[in-house]
């Protein structure tokens, strides 16, 4: 690729030494011209032109600045000096251009258009002679047509005008566009196979980098092709179109942007250079400025900013020696490309906005400077990049060979590791194993003495429950007792009337004085008291015995250990049996008042156990009505049951409610807690509403409590049915 270069900077100049061998006939004639100063449009008269205030052009190459007005110029006297050759506007960059020939001071012939060019006064041959190379040319005549001719030349752009005028035969301009195209048809190529070359990199190695630098090539190959002019060979980009005159602008903020983005990818300038990342980021918001002008038509404006945001390139040079000097080589490609670019840019700049070369630079390589030094740039940076991959194979090769070192130390590591790890892992299982023995046997121990605590508080239960229910048993044996003595009086009555009705007979001869005998006796007892007295016993009797039997059955049922069997039992019932035992020794303490609700379905419980939890809730909202100041007549524990529907299946809720002293949250918070509790030493064990805990997690029932210090509390056992 570097051996094309020289080949390419000799095309330049033997384009540019051609043009010497001419005797100085085919030059630059810049100064040759003046311009007419004021305000212009695109057809102004030939009055006003010949009349127009004139300032002398000196610069062989002629700069009217980027105002995005009409210019004119005067050019006098070529047909006579030059005969019949042409005048070429040798540049690209001009959008709009009419040209005027004039004749002893008369228009010559009718206006022609072509290709969005205004030519007045025109041969025949013109318009076939603007078709020839890239730049618009035009015939002079002849020295012996006009004793005075003069040309009116106009031109308008949405870039900077610099307008280089030459004159020379039509087969040397026809050479030259050839030449022009030769070099222009090599740059392409090259720029092409570099684009290609780079793609099917990135397709490989699937790097980031390969895909911002081919956009990158993309924007600087365009941008030197549609400078040069050839933009057109697309269609639809002619000078004619909207989309014609803003090419080389749309190509100059996608060129900026694709650089910015891939030198900060190349630099890795968000991470090393972040000063430097941050301003080329706010450098891209400049570019949409430059968008923004060129959508609204403010081309100058957009060519300007453009321009401005290039010169900012140089900050890349900094960029890319700090980077460089954190070791960073493939750094130091990209500051030689870029360095080398931007001399060619400054080359080019100094024609566009002085209108003249650097004194030491030929025209025609300063045409070409920057094609030149794109592809050196272009060349240089692929360099950089297959550095940069060579770079991490090495980087990748040495991580390797450091890898493989340390898992080598890491497994010799790892097996001397292992042994010990073996041999602490067998004594730690032989004492593990010890100590597991002695665990289950603590456990197994633990185990029968927490059933025994269970029983044993369950039995403290019932004993101090003892004296409630036998009181309770009391009053129906009394009952029975004296019932029972009344009955016999009773009975010794109606055995007498009996004996009585035996010792008649059919044929006794006083049968009708021991009948009324009898009668006698009868209304001497009041019999029919004494029958109503016996039913009336009798009945009694039978509430008494039904009485003891339902205090029994509670009692039997309370104190049943039903291990882990379920049976379907209905809450109402065993509250009632509950009830049942509490109510004599509750009874001068606090009022029991219940609400059970009907048709309450049955659930699958234990009924025993679920008895002991219903107890110790009472129990303790009885003990803690007894601590307040209320009167024994206005302490009460409402029990009651209802029915509700919990995730689509019906449930049995229990509420216990006292208005006794309440519990603090932080109380609330430890009251399940084994061996917690409020009473005084001596009343209790603190395991009474642990126990009803566990047995209420066992039957998968819910525990919710509403409490307030001073106001009571309320239990609310959920149980699924």
């Amino acid at each position: 690729m570097l051996r094309v270069l020289p080949l390419l900077l000799l095309l330049a100049w033997t384009c540019d030494a051609t043009s010497q061998t001419r005797g100085g006939q085919d030059r630059y004639i810049g100064e040759m011209a003046v311009e007419l100063e004021g305000t212009w449009d695109a057809n102004p008269t030939l009055e006003r032109l010949q009349t127009a205030p004139r300032r002398n052009l000196t610069d062989p190459l002629i700069n009217l600045g980027n105002d995005g007005q009409w210019h004119w110029i005067e050019l006098t006297g070529l047909s006579r000096a030059f005969g019949s050759q042409f005048l070429e506007v040798a540049t690209a960059q001009i959008d709009s251009l009419t040209f005027l020939s004039t004749c002893n001071g008369n228009l010559k012939d009718g206006p022609l258009h072509l290709n969005g060019v205004s030519i007045r006064g025109t041969s025949d041959g013109m318009g076939q002679s603007l078709t020839d190379g890239t730049f618009p040319m035009f015939p002079l005549g002849g020295a012996d047509l006009c004793e005075e001719d003069k040309i009116y030349l106009g031109v308008k752009s949405g870039k900077q005008i610099s307008l280089p005028l030459r004159v020379a035969s039509l087969n040397d301009l026809r050479e030259w566009s050839f030449m022009r195209d030769v070099f222009f048809s090599f740059y392409a190529g090259i720029m092409l196979v570099m684009l290609l070359y780079n793609l099917v990199l990135y397709f490989t190695v699937e790097d980031r980098s390969y895909l911002l630098y081919v956009l990158f090539l993309i924007g600087v190959a365009l941008s030197q092709l549609f400078l040069a002019g050839y933009q057109g060979v697309i269609p639809g980009w002619d000078g004619t179109s909207w989309l014609g005159l803003r090419a080389v602008h749309f190509v100059g903020i996608f060129s900026g942007v694709t650089t910015i983005l891939f030198v900060n990818r190349f630099l890795d300038l968000a991470r090393k250079g972040p000063g430097y990342h941050r301003v080329f980021n706010g450098l891209m918001s400049l570019y949409c400025v430059a968008l923004v002008f060129l959508l609204v038509g403010r081309l100058n404006w957009a060519f300007q900013t453009i321009n401005f945001v290039a010169m900012a390139a140089l900050l890349v040079v900094p960029a890319s020696i700090h980077v460089w000097k954190q070791g960073q080589r493939s750094a130091l490609y990209l500051l030689i490309a870029f360095t080398f670019f931007l001399l060619t840019v400054v080359m080019f700049a100094v024609s566009q906005f002085t209108g003249n070369p650097l004194p030491f630079v030929p025209q025609s390589v300063n045409n070409v400077a920057m094609p030149v030094g794109s592809i050196v740039e272009v060349v240089l940076l692929s360099l950089a990049l297959a550095d940069r991959i060579n770079q991490f194979k090495r980087e990748s090769a040495k991580a390797r060979e450091e890898q493989l070192r340390v898992s080598q130390l890491n497994e010799k590591i790892t097996r001397e590791q292992n042994e010990v790890l073996e041999r602490n892992v067998r004594e730690r299982t032989e004492e593990l194993e010890e100590r597991n023995d002695r665990l289950r046997a603590a456990l197994e121990e633990l185990k029968l003495a927490q059933d025994q605590l269970v029983q044993s508080e369950k039995l403290a239960s019932i004993g101090q429950l003892t004296a409630g229910i036998a009181h309770e048993l009391n009053n129906p044996i009394n009952f029975v007792s004296s019932s029972a003595q009344s009955l016999r009086r009773d009975f010794d009555d109606v055995t007498e009337i009996l004996r009585m009705l035996t010792e008649m007979g059919a044929d006794d001869d006083a049968l009708q004085e021991k009948v009324q005998a009898l009668q006698d006796r009868m209304t001497q007892m009041d019999m029919a008291f004494t029958m109503k007295e016996i039913d009336e016993l009798l009945t009694g009797i039978d509430d008494g015995t039904t009485r003891t039997s339902e205090i029994v059955k509670g009692l039997r049922i309370f104190s049943r250990m039903d291990g882990d069997e379920a049976t379907e039992a209905n809450l109402n019932d065993l509250l009632e049996s509950t009830l049942v035992i509490l109510r004599s020794s509750l009874q001068d303490e606090v009022a029991l008042t219940v609400d059970f609700a009907p048709n309450v379905p049955a659930v699958p419980c234990q009924p025993g156990k679920l008895n002991q939890v219903f107890m110790n809730l009472i129990t303790n909202a009885a003990q803690a009505t007894s601590k307040t100041d209320v009167a024994p007549a206005d302490r009460y524990v409402r029990i009651r049951t209802r029915v509700l529907q919990q995730e689509g299946a019906n449930a049995v809720q229990v509420s216990i409610e006292d208005n006794g002293i309440g519990m603090s949250e932080a109380v609330q918070s430890q009251i399940f807690d084994p061996f917690f509790t409020t009473k005084d030493v001596g009343e209790g064990t603190g395991l009474g509403l642990s126990i009803v805990k566990g047995i209420l997690d066992d039957h998968q029932a819910t525990l919710d409590i509403q409490s307030t210090p001073g106001k009571g509390s309320t239990f609310l056992i959920t149980f699924p049915s």
